[in-house]
């Protein structure tokens, strides 16, 4: 079916009355004398009863029923091909934003363009490194601290940059840029600013998601804690009274150990009393150690990318150990805190009263880059 459906567009675009492909799942229509909405919907796959529910669902949706020529139509659709928005550019009206949300629809509501900021971009091409190449095109200190702690959760500015990379910097004036994209070898990355009713500004990716992760409690299957977060602890091998600020939890030789949040790995080797050790930065604040592993997981590098609950070693007892466990510490900006009480980081996401508001941000956005 999807073959099908793929040369049906084809065809379509030879003859010259099918969509302009604008990027993945994104077409843009020109009307032309004997259009209409129902064709484009037939073209890509979408049912009848889908537009009869869409031209229902407000009363500015009915203007698509009398489409006039040269006017454009972008339709969007979702990886599994399911309807997901339409824009409707009118010669002579306010345009017309359509989202489906779950099994409703829903239009975005329109501002005013004459009372928004005017945005401003500034380019930065790496060349040496992003702080050096930041503040060489203009941008302060202050911006680039904001654009460093807005992408650290997807990007470690040590290791993934290469010459050539490029960041888009969108400024309304403001003291934090409102829109931060960037385009590297191997992985793009987005970050729009939004304040939500409560005064609280966070940046997120273009469907309304921190970039940061959530943390798993734990970092793998254990059969028991054998040793708390405590200030005052015998050492069973040293045979006196130290802090232990770590967990250990117990568990068989082998046992598989996965990364509590997505991360980069900054250190993957031995370190003394620890033994074999991997420590996983979480964005600019946070820090994972895992130790006395038995061994890595084969496809781990100092440098690399790891998600949420991908497996990075399994359980030993090497190092100063006398049994099979895992040693596991959460640091905040290098102070080791319990990760049995920490209150850690959530993925937070924009209100759904707030989510038209902040689409059509990101929409104005992108147009200006």
């Amino acid at each position: 079916m999807h073959k099908l459906l793929t040369s049906i567009l084809l065809l379509f675009l030879l003859l010259g009355s099918g969509p302009t492909f604008a990027k993945s799942n994104e077409y843009r229509f020109t009307i032309k004398p004997g259009d209409s909405l129902s064709k484009y919907f037939s073209q890509l796959g979408l049912s009848d009863r889908l537009l009869a529910n869409l031209l229902s669902a407000n009363s500015q949706n009915k203007q698509l029923n009398q489409l006039k020529i040269g006017e454009k139509i972008t339709i969007r659709l979702q990886k599994n091909r399911r309807f997901k928005s339409l824009s409707y550019y009118p010669n002579d009206k306010k345009n017309l934003e359509i989202f489906l949300v779950g099994n409703r629809f829903s239009n975005a509501p329109t501002h005013s363009k004459i009372n928004a900021k005017p945005f401003s971009t500034i380019n930065v091409v790496i060349s040496n490194s992003f702080g050096y190449d930041a503040q060489k095109a203009g941008l302060g200190l202050s911006v680039v601290d904001a654009v460093v702690e807005a992408l650290s959760w997807r990007l470690d500015f040590d290791t993934d940059l290469h010459k050539g990379d490029r960041f888009s910097i969108v400024t309304d004036g403001s003291a934090k840029p409102i829109g931060i994209i960037y385009e590297g070898h191997n992985k793009q990355i987005e970050a729009f600013l939004h304040t939500n009713k409560q005064g609280k500004t966070r940046y997120y990716n273009r469907y309304g998601y921190t970039l940061n992760s959530s943390f798993l409690r734990a970092p793998l299957k254990y059969k028991r804690i054998s040793s708390k977060f405590q200030l005052k602890r015998y050492h069973p091998i040293l045979k006196t009274y130290r802090p232990h600020r770590a967990v250990d939890y117990a568990a068989d030789y082998g046992t598989p150990v996965v990364s509590t949040a997505d991360g980069v790995v900054q250190l993957k080797g031995w370190k003394g009393a620890l033994g074999k050790t991997v420590i996983i930065k979480h964005g600019v604040s946070y820090t994972t150690v895992y130790a006395h592993l038995s061994k890595y997981a084969r496809s781990l590098r100092k440098g690399s990318s790891v998600k949420k609950g991908q497996v990075i070693g399994y359980v030993g007892s090497t190092g100063r150990s006398t049994g099979a466990h895992l040693h596991y510490e959460l640091r905040f900006k290098g102070e080791r805190q319990d990760p049995l009480s920490y209150k850690l980081p959530k993925q937070k996401k924009v209100a759904h009263s707030e989510l038209w508001r902040f689409r059509e941000q990101v929409n104005r956005v992108l147009a200006s880059l």
